[in-house]
């Protein structure tokens, strides 16, 4: 919606949060609220030069936007589905783009547009919109863990995102939760992501299959819908076993999760997030019922700015003065 003229501040930033299928960018004032929302593909397979195209053009409707809106924009932001390098001024690897790898992207925008650009792992900038907009205001030390296709997490100590010695608090999705189990992606056995992400659901589902269970899960992934919580906290409630049955163990082997990265990171507040925990908050007072009785101190709350968290933080390090290169270092492990 338009500004109302006199009422707001005219300081806005571009947002560019880059994902899977469709990238978004926005501008953003510093309450954090969206001004301005356009979409852009994500062209997989391309040169750098290619990649960016759809992102620039959409770039420069919003920068027009705000020129005709008479706003000021005071840089560029950019949260994407990685690593950076030590200066944070370039990705280090995307998998899903991998031209970018190593690119020169901040100093690239820069030139273009004469505009300070900021690059943010996304989970870290949905955790700053969270620590200085959000739920995670006045808390010390902030955890927040996000459950999409996988789980990834990020921690805030006084503002200020905290690496690891493997180079990125969210590799939570490799935290090791089990003895045993199917062997991971990273060649462990006992990681969280193969008991809660989306492969997880999938394989639970094939197995019920195997069994000759009966199911409608199935009907309604071959009528297109995205397999997910949601969908098994409603068949669960109509009285599907399978369902019922996956749904338990995701709550389970969450909460499992959760414990061990709070026993790990010790935070005073813990966020929860993601489009698999959309399901209701049920699922997540079942968790934080469970958590509390064994983190009593810790206060557990869902995101207040859900998918739109990584969109509004990458634009925090814009408004709010960190030190250059702040970023706090920890030598515990993930996995």
């Amino acid at each position: 919606m338009p500004d109302q003229p006199g009422r707001r501040d005219k300081n806005v930033a571009v947002a560019l949060e880059i994902s899977s299928g469709t990238s978004t960018i926005a501008l953003v004032d510093k309450r954090g609220e969206i001004r301005y929302r356009c979409d852009a593909r994500t062209l997989w397979g391309r040169p750098a030069a290619a990649t960016l195209d759809p992102y620039l053009k959409a770039i420069e409707h919003a920068l027009a936007y705000a020129r005709d809106e008479g706003w000021r924009v005071r840089g560029l932001g950019v949260a994407l589905p990685g690593t950076l390098d030590e200066t944070l001024r370039r990705p280090l690897s995307v998998a899903i783009l991998p031209s970018l790898n190593a690119f020169p992207l901040s100093d690239a925008l820069e030139a273009r547009y004469n505009l300070p650009a900021r690059l943010c792992v996304d989970v870290d900038a949905a955790a700053l919109a969270e620590y200085y907009l959000g739920e995670g205001k006045g808390c010390r030390k902030l955890l927040y863990l996000t459950l999409n296709a996988v789980m990834s997490s990020a921690l805030l100590i006084d503002g200020v995102p905290v690496r690891s010695a493997r180079s990125s608090i969210g590799h939570v999705a490799h935290l090791l939760v089990s003895n045993g189990g199917l062997r991971c992606s990273c060649g462990k056995r006992g990681c969280v992501n193969t008991f809660v992400s989306l492969e997880a659901l999938q394989r639970g589902v094939v197995r019920a299959l195997r069994r000759g269970d009966e199911t409608s899960i199935t009907q309604r992934v071959q009528q297109g819908e995205q397999l997910s919580l949601r969908m098994l906290r409603e068949e669960s409630r109509l009285g599907d076993i399978v369902a019922r049955q996956l749904y338990s163990e995701v709550e389970r082997w969450l909460t499992i999760a959760s414990l061990c990265a709070l026993k790990l990171y010790e935070p005073d507040t813990l966020l929860l997030s993601g489009s698999m925990l959309a399901a209701g908050e049920s699922l997540v007072a079942g968790i934080r019922g469970a958590l509390n009785d064994s983190c009593g101190t810790i206060r557990i709350a869902m995101s207040q700015f859900g998918r739109d968290a990584a969109l509004i933080g990458a634009t925090v390090p814009l408004f709010v003065k960190q030190p250059t290169n702040a970023m706090a270092e920890t030598n515990t492990p993930i996995g």
